[in-house]
């Protein structure tokens, strides 16, 4: 085929002794350097870390409280935490390696699909740095982001000429991974690597060493739920719940939340399957009968549906490595039937928008780390940096407020901080530590209502995630930002703990004065 690139030209180094990949995964690491001690939101991450380090301190996943996610993001959290600790440096330290081996593999990915190293090493560095910044976080996106890229250069191998089974066991078990963490996109990756390897070169035995693979995660995960007596719930609580309640609430245009300096993001997957349908329309048969091509299609539509049901900005970026493999592929094929002057336009207009979504970001996220001002916030788990302001302003005074409380105080954090009780040491005494409407059930409202009049001495209360404008704004498919159990759990929050100790625009800590009776619920 005279537009299909040779993936395995003989000019190239191997992959492990690539100097490109190791400066991928170097620039990576500059990258997200400067983020290392940055906290944007109270959000999303203190859900795995607030759960990995109750499971460090022996409260078994599911059955001792309520996730919605699979176990794998806070089992893999929790053994680093064993191993290098629980503190910020520590889990931001995984964070960054998470990112750099991300980075890597998708310029492994891109050079297997194309042969192509300076546009496989161009993807790459333009994914680490538009993507990075305020989310060098411990993510389970993130650590399905690493295992799909690690899975997308398996496949890719096991179609060359040799290691066949090797890099089919390696697909299936990053695969596999991946399904534990985040189950939609692991599920839709190992769909496309069996369809990949069924129809490619002796698909009896890649088959097999692929499906071994993908058992070999699930097994361990499962394993371990059924030796903490949490099999069944778990289950329950990371399969059948998210269908019926997450889900819901979480549906918003593709693309939403991106701005004209994030836009190349947003269109990556678009202009992909573009110049994926010229490059068929241009090759014809030949095209689909080219085993890389399909896998590498295969993957692409992998990412894009696992955008879904949340296609924004940030989910898109947690996929792009799934279609970096076809860009790389079709753009290389595509510019080899252009003649030298096209191709060398062609080229460089690419290059220039690379650099233009690069520079923005450097300036508008990296530069403004490195040049301040900042404001450091003490807490438990080590000093925490974001720009000055009235969240931080209003962060670093809780902080203090809680430090200020008696070791081993009872808390309950609301509705959407579980980085509090990470970082403020401080023990969560509810089950559940994520209360949405309509996510968050009318009998989990009220179990958590008995549970904190019962237990809890002091309350922390997230104003802005307490407002409906505000849910409404994330959540525009919620249904109801204000229904009867929030008002209620609500009200009965301010009558138990009705002494005022600390309030801000954003946080309020309130103190029980008089014994807690679940009649309040």
């Amino acid at each position: 085929m005279a537009g299909l690139p040779d993936a395995d030209g003989r000019s190239d180094p191997p992959l492990l002794r690539d100097p490109l990949l190791w400066a991928v995964a170097l620039i990576a690491v500059a990258v997200c350097l400067p983020f290392f001690r940055y906290v944007q939101w109270l959000g999303d991450e203190g859900v795995v870390l607030h759960g990995a380090e109750r499971v460090v301190h022996g409260q078994a996943l599911y059955r001792d409280f309520f996730e919605f996610l699979p176990p794998g993001s806070f089992l893999i959290v929790a053994a680093w935490m064993k191993l290098v600790g629980v503190g910020f440096a520590s889990v931001r330290a995984l964070a960054i390696g998470v990112t750099a081996a991300t980075a890597a593999l998708l310029y492994a990915g891109a050079r297997l699909s194309s042969g192509n190293r300076p546009l496989a090493a161009l993807l790459a560095v333009t994914w680490a740095v538009v993507s990075q910044g305020a989310w060098t976080v411990i993510s389970h996106h993130w650590f399905t982001t690493v295992a799909a890229s690690a899975s997308a250069a398996g496949l890719l191998v096991a179609l060359g000429h040799a290691g066949g089974g090797a890099g089919a066991f390696a697909a299936g078990l990053f695969a596999g991974t991946a399904a534990l963490v985040v189950p939609t996109r692991g599920g839709l990756l190992c769909v496309a690597v069996v369809a990949v390897l069924l129809a490619g070169p002796r698909p009896r035995a890649r088959l097999a060493s692929a499906l071994g693979g993908m058992a070999v995660f699930p097994a361990a995960m499962l394993l371990h739920l059924a030796a903490t007596g949490a099999l069944a719930v778990g289950l329950y609580d990371f399969v059948v719940f998210p269908a019926r309640r997450y889900a819901g609430i979480q549906g918003v245009p593709f693309g939403s939340f991106a701005g004209l300096h994030n836009a190349l993001a947003a269109a990556f997957f678009p202009l992909t399957f573009v110049l994926a349908g010229a490059f068929v329309a241009l090759e014809g048969v030949a095209a689909w009968r080219a085993p890389r091509f399909r896998a590498s299609l295969a993957l692409a539509l992998a990412g894009l549906l696992g955008t879904f049901p949340r296609p924004d900005l940030a989910h898109i970026n947690f996929t792009v490595p799934l279609a970096c493999p076809l860009f790389a592929l079709v753009t290389t094929g595509l510019l080899r039937r252009l003649g030298r002057p096209a191709r060398v336009a062609v080229g460089s207009l690419a290059i220039a928008l690379c650099c233009v979504a690069i520079g923005y970001a450097l300036t508008k996220k990296v530069l403004p780390m490195l040049a301040g001002p900042l404001r450091e916030v003490p807490t438990a788990r080590g000093v925490i940096v974001a720009p000055q302001g009235l969240w931080t302003d209003a962060v670093a005074a809780l902080v203090a407020q809680v430090d200020g409380t008696p070791p081993g105080a009872a808390f309950f954090f609301y509705p959407y901080s579980p980085m509090l009780p990470y970082l403020t040491g401080r023990r969560h005494v509810a089950a559940i530590d994520v209360m949405l409407p309509g996510y968050t059930t009318a009998e989990q409202y009220r179990e958590t209502c008995v549970r904190v009049a019962r237990e809890a001495l002091w309350v922390v209360i997230d104003r802005s995630w307490a407002d409906p404008r505000i849910l409404r704004a994330f959540f525009p498919a919620m249904r109801d930002a204000d229904p009867p159990e929030k008002r209620g759990f609500e009200a009965a929050l301010r009558l138990a703990f009705d002494d005022v100790v600390h309030a801000s625009r954003i946080f309020e800590l309130r103190r029980r004065t008089r014994t807690g009776s679940p009649v309040t619920c």
